[in-house]
C-alpha cells in the first residue's frame, strides 16, 4: 500500500513537471504508415501511449483472473468447510464437557469429514456414544479413527479400554489394556488398567504378577500398589487354606513381598491358614517372631488355642509378653485360655478376673464361667453367663 501511494505521488509530480514544459510548447508527433498519418501533440501521444499499456495491462489482469477463478473459488469453499468443520468440532466438544451426550455426538459426527483432524471428532463421539449406551455407535467410531489415523493406535486403543471400563467389561478392558502392555510395556495407566481388571476378574495369580513386574510401583504409586498386593496375597493364601494345600500356603507367604508381609492383615490369614491346616507348630513359631518385630493382638488372640506340645514353655511365653506389654485385655484372655486348657485353675481366675476389671468383654465372661463349671461353682457361672450375654447384647445394639 506504501508503494502505491509512493508511485501515486512521483506520476503527480511528473504530470505537473510535464505541463510546466509543454505550457508554452505543446509539440508535435507525425506517424506514417503507408496510406494511414497521424498527427498529435506530444501530451496527447504521451497520454495515448499510456492508456494503451494500462488497457493492455488490466486486459492481461482480468484474462488471468478468468483462468484463476475456479481456483480461487474452491479454495474459498474449502475455508468455509474448514471453518465450519472446526466450528462444529469446538461445539460438540463443548456439549460433551456440559454432559449433553446426543448432541455432542451429532456436533462431533456431522462435518467430521471436512475437519482436518477427523479422527479426534471420532475419538470424542465415540465417549459420547458410550455414555447413551450406544456400544455399536461406539465401536464403529472407533473403527473409523483407525481407518482415518492408523499411526494412533495405542490412543485408540487407551480409549477403548476406558470406555469398556466404563461399562464394566473387565473381560474386555483385561485384553485391551494386554495390548496396550505389548506396545508400551511401560505405561502407567495402561498397567492400571490390567490390574483393576485382573482384581475386578478376581485373577489373584495373574495379578500377583503384574505387580512384580519391573517398575509396577513407580507407575502405580505406594499406596496402590501395596493396596493391591495385599488384595491378591490374601486372597491366594485363603484359596490354599480353602484347598487344603499347606505347601501352596507356605509358597505364596515365601513369595509375598516383604512391605507387604509386614502389613497385619497378611500376616493374620497366614498365621490363620496355618492353625487352620493343623501346622500349629509353625503358627506359633511364625506368631513368636512376629510379635518380637511388632505388636498385634489379634495374633495373640489366635496364639492361645493353638495346640503345644509344652504348654508350660507356651505359657512361659505369654508371660513374658504380659512382662513386656502390660496387662492387655487381648493378652491377658489368652493367658486365661492357656491356663483353663492345661488346667491351672488359680492362674486361670486370676487372668480372667483381671480382664473384666480393666476392660470386660463377652469373651472373658464366658471362659470364666465354664473355669466356675468345671471347678464346681454352678451359680458363679449362671452369674458369669448372664453378664456376658448382657455385654453381648449391649455390644451388638450400639
Amino acid at each position: 500500500m506504501l508503494a502505491f501511494y509512493l508511485v501515486l505521488v512521483l506520476a503527480l509530480l511528473a504530470g505537473g513537471f510535464a505541463a510546466i514544459q509543454l505550457g508554452a510548447e505543446t509539440g508535435y508527433v507525425l506517424l506514417s504508415y503507408g496510406s494511414w498519418v497521424l498527427e498529435t501533440s506530444l501530451l496527447g501521444f504521451t497520454a495515448a501511449v499510456a492508456l494503451f499499456f494500462l488497457a493492455i495491462y488490466y486486459s492481461l489482469k482480468l484474462l488471468g483472473f478468468s483462468f484463476t477463478l475456479p481456483g480461487r473459488w474452491r479454495r474459498a469453499l474449502e475455508r468455509r468447510r474448514a471453518d465450519a468443520a472446526r466450528d462444529s468440532f469446538e461445539r460438540g466438544l463443548l456439549k460433551l464437557f456440559e454432559g449433553q451426550w446426543k448432541r455432542a455426538e451429532v456436533e462431533l459426527v456431522r462435518r467430521a469429514a471436512d475437519h482436518h483432524a477427523g479422527h479426534l471428532n471420532y475419538l470424542a463421539a465415540a465417549r459420547a456414544a458410550q455414555r447413551v449406551g450406544a456400544g455399536e455407535r461406539r465401536d464403529r467410531y472407533l473403527a473409523l479413527v483407525r481407518e482415518r489415523a492408523p499411526h494412533l493406535q495405542f490412543a485408540i486403543l487407551l480409549t477403548q479400554a476406558e470406555l469398556q471400563r466404563e461399562r464394566g467389561e473387565f473381560a474386555l478392558v483385561r485384553d485391551t489394556a494386554s495390548q496396550l502392555r505389548q506396545q508400551e510395556p511401560g505405561h502407567p495407566y495402561a498397567l492400571e488398567l490390567l490390574a483393576e481388571s485382573h482384581d475386578e476378574l478376581a485373577e489373584w495369580s495373574s495379578l500377583r504378577a503384574l505387580l512384580a513386574s519391573p517398575g509396577a510401583v513407580k507407575a502405580m504409586g505406594a499406596a496402590r500398589w501395596r493396596e493391591l498386593a495385599a488384595r491378591s496375597t490374601r486372597e491366594l493364601l485363603r484359596s490354599a487354606v480353602a484347598a487344603a494345600r499347606l505347601d501352596d500356603l507356605k509358597a505364596v507367604w515365601q513369595a509375598t513381598p516383604a512391605e507387604v508381609q509386614a502389613l497385619p492383615e497378611p500376616a493374620r490369614d497366614y498365621a490363620q491358614g496355618l492353625a487352620r491346616l493343623n501346622a500349629d507348630a509353625e503358627a506359633r513359631a511364625f506368631i513368636e517372631t512376629r510379635l518380637e518385630q511388632t505388636w498385634d493382638e489379634a495374633l495373640v488372640l489366635l496364639y492361645g488355642p493353638l495346640h503345644a506340645d509344652d504348654p508350660v514353655a507356651q505359657l512361659a511365653v505369654l508371660e513374658r509378653w504380659l512382662q513386656l506389654h502390660g496387662e492387655r485385655p487381648g493378652l491377658l484372655e489368652t493367658a486365661g485360655r492357656v491356663c483353663l486348657k492345661n488346667k491351672l485353675w488359680g492362674k486361670a481366675r486370676s487372668y480372667l478376673e483381671a480382664i473384666i476389671q480393666i476392660a470386660p468383654t463377652p469373651g472373658a465372661y464366658l471362659e470364666l464361667a465354664r473355669l466356675c463349671e468345671l471347678t464346681q461353682a454352678p451359680a458363679e457361672a449362671e452369674q458369669h453367663y448372664r453378664r456376658g450375654l448382657e455385654l453381648a447384647t449391649a455390644q451388638a445394639a450400639s
